[in-house]
């Protein structure tokens, strides 16, 4: 991680690649030395909205979406709650079988 650091990568990168979050990268890297800038909103993106929820109607998981569109389960679940996207329960399909067995 400190050789990816060191190299130019962001916290958001070398998160993604060690399957991390960005405070327990942060915490790894500041373990090391590392100075991190302070912190900041994160950068303003453009999503393509509709396409983002006709995919989610048309069963793409919320975690899907966000690799596909590089960005955060948070971000998308936000988009989706925004536009008034009903949610689907956490488990997809199965989990109303589960809490009724």
């Amino acid at each position: 991680m400190l050789n990816d650091w060191n190299q130019g990568a962001s916290l958001s990168e070398i998160a993604r690649a060690h399957g991390l979050s960005l405070s327990w990268t942060g915490r790894l890297l500041r373990q090391e030395g590392v100075v991190l800038p302070e912190i900041r909103q994160g950068v303003r993106r453009v999503l393509d909205t509709p396409r983002i929820i006709r995919e989610y109607r048309g069963g793409a998981s919320i975690r899907r979406l966000a690799d596909e569109h590089a960005t955060s389960y948070g971000t998308i679940r936000r988009l989706l709650r925004r536009e008034n996207v009903p949610l689907r329960p956490h488990g997809g399909n199965n989990s109303a079988v589960r809490r009724f067995r």
